[in-house]
């Protein structure tokens, strides 16, 4: 096994130990009762980089058409999650942002997936512990900077 099946493997391992009370805490946290589609929370993540970004632009980056990301950002929109605004010095092209409920609800549901992984980390030795904390803290620097500087 090379060391990409290694950590796809490890990957696996963690996302199906986690993955139940990510869930739970997710449809606990949607108002409203309905689900967030992976498109939708995907859609969350990407505007939760910083800046408002063009309808356009928001849709290539998610795989979509500009209608279906139109109706995906509506559905956002009425769940208070996101908005939209005009661009800063063409009229003609709306903005779409996340919202505070947005990235409030992000941030719930990344304190429940490091309760989760500290969960599992709870079986490790102080020592390994300690290192995998480390680890993350440098993965977590690492996927910043690629954002900021991208190839």
């Amino acid at each position: 096994m090379d060391e990409r099946d290694r950590l796809a493997a490890s990957f696996g391992d963690m996302r199906r130990a986690m993955i139940p009370a990510f869930l739970l805490d997710l449809l606990r946290a949607i108002d409203g009762g309905d689900e967030l589609s992976m498109t939708q929370l995907a859609t969350l993540y990407v505007l939760d980089a910083g800046e408002p970004v063009p309808l356009g632009a928001l849709a290539e980056r998610i795989g979509r058409s500009v209608s279906a990301t139109s109706r995906l950002v509506d559905a956002l929109v009425r769940r208070d999650l996101v908005g939209r605004q005009e661009h800063p010095t063409d009229r003609r092209v709306r903005q779409v942002a996340i919202g505070k409920a947005g990235e409030a609800l992000l941030r719930r549901l990344e304190r429940t997936r490091a309760d989760a992984q500290l969960e599992i980390m709870d079986r490790l030795e102080p020592a390994d512990r300690a290192l995998v904390a480390r680890a993350m803290a440098l993965l977590g620097d690492s996927a910043r900077q690629a954002r900021r500087d991208p190839p």
